[in-house]
């Protein structure tokens, strides 16, 4: 590789990776729920998505490493590795080739790597997201506890929905002012159990219970930049 792209590919990573492992240590923390993952996810996508039009930034900043002589004396074809280039690719600058066949695959492969993580949380906070947000209209809540039950069939009753609407007007009446770093569902959760309400919602409780014990999981930043 030519030592000015060897240059290039160390910017655009540290800064990548600076990024990826300030997120990945905010996923590992103990208190996270997968509300907050799944915003993490998206706006670590929109970051990456917006690298796309720093190539630029990052070129002169590789230069500013000034660790030898700036050249790219050679083409040449990242897929094929061979000598014959491509018309449109041969007219191109070493600066075009390397951002289309280099920097551009990269972000790529981030991205996609990204979705595949997000997908999987975006599943489950599908599932439970709702109870973060209890502020819903009577319908979506009905709508949100039978997809709930539908996938917690030997767990969960089909009485849900009318438990969580009962609990919802609940919590209207109930000052929960905490200084605690709780997440609301572990506050609600707790509501529940301090004043021994379970017999009352036993299912909210049920679901709270599951929904917490789901826990945010991910690779430290070494691990994470091995999978991509």
């Amino acid at each position: 590789m030519v030592k000015l792209e060897t240059e290039i590919m160390i910017t655009l990573w540290d800064q990548i990776l600076q990024r990826f492992q300030m997120t990945s240590a905010s996923l590992q923390s103990s208190g996270q729920d997968l509300n907050t993952a799944c915003t993490l996810y998206e706006s670590l996508q929109g970051y990456i998505l917006a690298l796309c039009s720093t190539f630029s930034d990052t070129e002169q900043k590789g230069k500013t490493l000034n660790w030898i002589e700036h050249k790219r004396n050679r083409a040449y074809d990242h897929f094929s590795d061979s000598s014959c280039i491509d018309p449109i690719v041969k007219s191109q600058t070493p600066s075009q080739q390397f951002k289309a066949q280099t920097f551009f695959v990269i972000i790529d492969n981030l991205l996609s790597a990204l979705s595949k993580h997000h997908k999987a949380y975006q599943k489950m906070n599908g599932l439970f997201g709702f109870l973060h947000r209890l502020q819903l209209t009577l319908v979506e809540v009905l709508k949100k506890s039978s997809n709930l039950i539908k996938f917690y069939p030997a767990d969960l009753e089909e009485s849900l929905g009318e438990e969580l609407l009962h609990f919802i007007e609940l919590l209207k009446t109930v000052l929960l002012i905490s200084n605690d770093s709780k997440s609301k569902q572990e506050l609600v959760e707790r509501l529940i159990t301090e004043n021994s309400l379970e017999c009352c919602f036993p299912n909210v409780k049920t679901a709270l219970r599951i929904y917490l014990s789901l826990m945010v999981t991910n690779c430290t930043g070494e691990c994470l930049f091995s999978k991509l």
